[in-house]
């Protein structure tokens, strides 16, 4: 019995009550309900969140990464983002948009301050936006990709122009990698940014104790939480992130009660998490583009169009991701269909057809074979690389999978475990490179396969792919400056059309998100934007 085999006999099939709305993702579903309203809060305590990654640094307007879940307790953002498409204000009481989506001017509260006591104002949230503008400070958000430059109205009004223009720029701003820091800490001390945060949150940094927690405390001052939220200061004194990367010891921070809400449990023991009585669980498909191999066309051999559609078509991505994930991610095209702006009605889906694979191995000249049995061309091997995190289980999984595939094909793929993952988009070193991107906009596709995401030398690009398609571009541009959502979407569609034909990358599969919560913990929201659980409400039950 083959290694995938066994594993598909042993895996326990997970249906996701996931649904797919117009506009954003839904709200995740609880499978237990939380307290009574009739309960009143209590305040105190420190709430501890087992989570799988520690932040490279803290810095959101730089690390589009781990760090952004762990760092929204001390940063508010212009805009609350509440996961239908609507907005709510936040740190600008009122904003207008212009009709072709390029310009946006904010209104701010005049009662907001940071924690280091400066006010927020124009001035402050203009900081903010000339950081990432900077080219020399390497921000690889959405918000940097736009080039906004922004501008003082007065005191407390901020006016910002888009490079390009982005009608889901809202959705981008609200998210936790563009929380509001402060001028001084900006401008004054730029470099404690990697260690430390100073922003208008209901908890202020208090430590990071680096390979084991991260830690805020309670802001007694706060009193501008979103309408939505209750009004006043945080109920608990404290939240504390473990770093736990290895599944096991996670999922047993759960069981031991050592940990109140665990992020990410392990696809394997989500059956029996979700069936027992004594866990709150929260679950969702996330937005954006999942789990994809990206195919370096500056490196042989995926400069040959026939050796990426080879690759496409030739992984059985089903049996792949079933054996991978014990069958609890769906396999997904080049967006999760939770994503706004998913096309449903696809055409142009991609299809397992191994026959077809080796026929475009062929026609690219891969047609002899070497006594391993991969294919060779002028005696070179059809050979590749792709590195990966060395603490990722559910990325060596998978990857092992997509190695057996490669091979029927004759295609050797080497798996490089490393410590540096991160550093690789920046340096291109690789030949094939995982990733997924989490984003409740269409505007992941503009980031990962529009031309203008090349890296050039000057500022780091996430098209790592380093594909110019200059139909996709195109239309890409057009559903950007699409006022109209249903124009918006029309355009995403025909994109979605295009990118099979190219084949810049490999879709494996949209992630599911379990969070396990003890029962004895009430309150805990979701910020739609990223999205993941929001605690500013939440409050610990005797």
């Amino acid at each position: 019995m083959t290694k995938r085999s066994m594993l598909t006999l042993g895996a326990t099939l997970l249906t996701l009550a996931l649904t797919a709305c117009s506009e954003k993702p839904s709200t995740p579903a609880a499978t237990a309900a939380p307290a009574a309203a009739s309960n009143e809060p209590v305040r105190g305590g420190q709430l501890v969140v087992a989570i799988r990654a520690e932040p490279a640094q803290l810095n959101p307007l730089v690390d589009q990464g781990s760090g952004a879940h762990s760092v929204r307790p001390a940063l508010d953002s212009l805009v609350w983002d509440n996961g239908d498409g609507t907005y709510e204000p936040w740190l600008a009481a009122r904003w207008e948009i212009s009709d072709d989506a390029s310009s946006y001017v904010f209104h701010l509260r005049k009662d907001v301050k940071f924690h280091d006591g400066t006010p927020l104002n124009a001035a402050a949230v203009k900081a903010n936006f000339d950081y990432v503008l900077d080219p020399a400070n390497k921000s690889t958000g959405s918000t940097a990709k736009l080039k906004p430059v922004a501008t003082v109205v007065d005191e407390y009004t901020l006016s910002v122009k888009l490079g390009t223009p982005e009608s889901s720029f809202l959705t981008l701003i609200a998210a936790p990698y563009f929380g509001i820091l402060s001028k001084d800490q900006l401008e004054k001390d730029p470099k404690s940014l990697a260690t430390k945060l100073i922003g208008t949150g209901p908890f202020k940094f208090d430590n990071w104790v680096k390979g084991q927690s991260l830690t805020y405390v309670r802001n007694d001052d706060y009193h501008w939480a979103p309408a939505k939220f209750h009004q006043g200061t945080a109920y608990l004194d404290s939240v504390k992130y473990v770093f736990l990367a290895e599944d096991q010891t996670r999922y047993n921070a759960l069981a031991t009660k050592e940990a109140h809400v665990v992020d990410y449990i392990p696809p394997e023991y989500a059956k029996q998490t979700k069936a027992n009585a004594d866990y709150q669980t929260q679950e969702f498909l996330l937005p954006g583009v999942g789990y994809s191999l990206h195919l370096n066309t500056r490196k042989a051999p995926f400069d040959q169009l026939e050796v990426r559609q080879a690759l496409l078509h030739g992984l059985n991505r089903a049996e792949i991701v079933a054996s991978a994930t014990f069958g609890a991610y769906p396999v997904q095209e080049y967006l999760a269909s939770t994503t706004p702006d998913f096309a449903k009605d696809l055409k142009n889906k991609i299809a397992y057809e191994p026959e077809r694979a080796a026929g475009l191995l062929d026609k690219a000249g891969w047609t002899e074979r070497d006594a391993e049995g991969f294919r060779v061309k002028g005696g070179q091997r059809l050979s590749s690389f792709i590195p990966y995190a060395d603490n990722d289980q559910l990325a060596q999984r998978t990857l092992e999978q997509v190695q057996i595939d490669a091979r029927k094909l004759g295609f050797e793929i080497k798996l490089q475990p490393v410590t540096d993952l991160a550093e690789r988009l920046y340096n291109g070193n690789y030949g094939l490179l995982g990733s997924f991107q989490s984003e409740a906009t269409g505007m992941q596709l503009w980031r990962l396969y529009g031309s203008d995401n090349i890296s050039d030398g000057g500022t780091v690009g996430s098209n790592a792919s380093y594909l110019r398609i200059p139909e996709l571009d195109a239309v890409l541009a057009k559903a950007r400056a699409s006022g109209q959502a249903a124009d918006r979407a029309k355009f995403y569609a025909e994109a979605q059309e295009i990118l099979p034909n190219y084949a810049p990358s490999v879709p494996l599969y949209s992630r599911a998100r379990l969070v396990a919560i003890q029962k004895n913990v009430h309150g805990v929201a979701w910020d739609n934007a990223w999205p993941q659980p929001y605690l500013f409400d939440t409050w610990i039950g005797k």
